[in-house]
């Protein structure tokens, strides 16, 4: 299978709920809907035809993009929800079949039989899984792009393909993933 792992990070920051101010030198969009304005800062590959992670920043946009059309399957987490939408709205993703889609977070929802996003975030589900979390956090992402500590995102997308990667093995060994909510082992669909 032609299967390829990503994820992206983005360039302006989320501004935060409540009164938490603003930081001083740090662009904002709108919110989590505004893709249009976020900026892709970074995206992170793992190819399983090629067994090998990848880095693509603006100069190889369209290195990313002929990789995705090659595969048969893109996987993400959130990737529908978030990444897809970052992706189409800034013009790197082109078009492609929905069926080549597969998302870690919604099959997880759904072989849990939950509607609500809430408690099923990368971290909980992998801490639940693998015994093993997230190495940051992605509204830090782009306040750490924009103060150049370019190295700190990439090493964090990357993480986050990793952990993505290993749920995505999961799946298509038939192996559990833990409900992080209740601590069930469920099992996703099969990747097609």
């Amino acid at each position: 299978m032609k299967a390829l792992i990503y994820d992206c990070e983005i360039i302006k920051a989320i501004p935060p709920n409540g009164n938490e101010p603003l930081q001083d030198g740090i662009e904002y969009c709108s919110g989590w809907g505004d893709h249009a304005n976020m900026g892709v800062s970074v995206i992170g590959v793992y190819s399983y035809e090629q067994d090998r992670y990848r880095v693509f920043c603006k100069d190889n946009w369209a290195d990313f993009s002929s990789l995705l059309m090659a595969a048969d399957i893109a996987v993400g987490f959130n990737n529908i929800g978030f990444d897809d939408k970052l992706l189409k709205a800034t013009g790197i993703l082109p078009e492609y079949e929905d069926t080549k889609r597969y998302d870690i977070m919604r099959e997880v929802m759904a072989a849990a039989g939950s509607a609500s996003f809430a408690g099923f975030s990368l971290d909980a589900i992998c801490k639940a899984t693998l015994n093993e979390g997230k190495t940051g956090n992605g509204a830090v992402a782009p306040v750490q792009w924009q103060r150049g500590e370019i190295g700190s995102v990439v090493d964090y997308c990357l993480m986050d393909v990793r952990l993505t990667k290993r749920l995505f093995d999961r799946a298509l060994a038939g192996a559990p993933i833990r409900d992080p909510k209740t601590m069930r082992e469920i099992k996703l669909r099969a990747p097609t």
